[in-house]
């Protein structure tokens, strides 16, 4: 039996974000802690892993380039198609970050938002979080652990850290979060 991993985050900051969250600079100590926290997880865990996030530059994009490091087989669970999902949530951040996710998106399994979940009334990154989840359950109904890249703060719009985190403390996942603002 396997054990889900799920990952939420933050994005790397736009450059014209008010308040910084997750600043460029901030790359290689929260890659560093995001590796400890991740071999944390498979020290005390007796079943294989599995990741699942989804693959917005930052925290997602890292968090499956260590899942690979470590041999940790990891799927990218997207709310939008690839392309419409590349231009909202990576390519802002610049031509490495889109050269990482399109290197993913090659390699490993792709998952889009199935239609039943996406419709007009229904916020598209809240129904992929409640996705991701429900995913990990069919894995593993058990035990999952959510490893959560988080400031602490309330999000940007729905569907985000906060509420993956929130969901995710409801279906008895074990929470390892990651202060950003600390790092």
């Amino acid at each position: 039996m396997q054990h889900p991993i799920l990952f939420t985050g933050h994005m790397i900051d736009n450059a014209k974000r008010e308040q910084p969250r997750f600043p460029q600079d901030k790359e290689k100590p929260v890659t560093d802690e995001m590796m400890k926290q991740l071999s944390e997880v498979f020290a005390t865990t007796k079943n294989s892993l599995i990741g699942i996030a989804s693959g917005a530059c930052g925290g997602d994009i890292i968090f499956h380039e260590l899942c690979e490091r470590a041999g940790i087989p990891s799927e990218i669970f997207l709310p939008l198609p690839i392309e419409e999902f590349k231009k909202e949530s990576v390519s802002f951040a610049g031509t490495d970050w889109e050269a990482r996710f399109h290197r993913l998106i090659k390699k490993l399994p792709v998952h889009l938002l199935p239609a039943e979940k996406s419709n007009s009334s229904v916020n598209v990154w809240a129904a992929t979080n409640e996705w991701m989840i429900e995913s990990a359950q069919k894995i593993n109904s058990n035990e999952m652990t959510l490893l959560a890249l988080w400031d602490g703060k309330g999000g940007d719009g729905e569907g985000g850290t906060e509420h993956m985190i929130n969901m995710a403390k409801k279906k008895g996942a074990k929470i390892n979060i990651i202060r950003i603002n600390e790092i």
